[in-house]
């Protein structure tokens, strides 16, 4: 693939993601039942509304829910962007995009809190602003570490997520 190729997909990814509300998101859930070790920890899976901003997904989540308080312990975690089921032909070959990412807490007093806050009013209503109001809320920057775009079949790529520039992944690249 040529690298003029790689470049409109690149921007199709872009597109693709901001062409969403929400995202699903991955993050670690300490069992109880064992200790509050991350060595016990099983996934937990939910999803958040968020705007991208300055290389950053960035959610606005209640300290209530379960993954707001599984960020808190564990600042890693996983978001994914997935076509919709209607209208495609193939659920094996969904197209979707998955990043891994590092979790940091926004205080309400950081620079660029009211910022993103703004954002997200534009983005999803006055509903943002009845929840900024609530002392549960907590705002987190989901900063992408890498990430893969599928297309299809034999249609990865990795992306970078420094300048958003795909890679195609072949079989090679998936032997360890």
């Amino acid at each position: 693939m040529s690298e003029t190729d790689l470049t409109l997909l690149a921007q199709e990814c872009q597109t693709f993601i901001k062409q969403r509300q929400s995202l699903m998101l991955g993050t670690l859930m300490a069992d109880s039942r064992k200790g509050e070790g991350l060595a016990d920890a099983f996934p937990d899976i939910s999803y958040a509304p968020f705007v991208w901003r300055d290389g950053c997904f960035y959610i606005f989540i209640s300290e209530l829910a379960g993954h707001t308080r599984n960020l808190m312990a564990c600042e890693s975690t996983s978001v994914m962007f997935i076509e919709d089921e209607a209208g495609n032909r193939n659920p094996f070959a969904r197209r979707r995009t998955t990043f891994v990412c590092q979790a940091q807490q926004v205080s309400r007093d950081a620079p660029g809190f009211e910022s993103v806050l703004a954002d997200l009013e534009r983005a999803f209503g006055p509903t943002v602003g009845v929840l900024k109001g609530l002392s549960d809320f907590r705002l987190f920057a989901l900063q992408p570490v890498s990430g893969r775009y599928v297309v299809g079949f034999g249609k990865a790529y990795d992306i970078d997520p420094a300048d958003f520039s795909l890679r195609h992944v072949g079989p090679d690249d998936l032997k360890q």
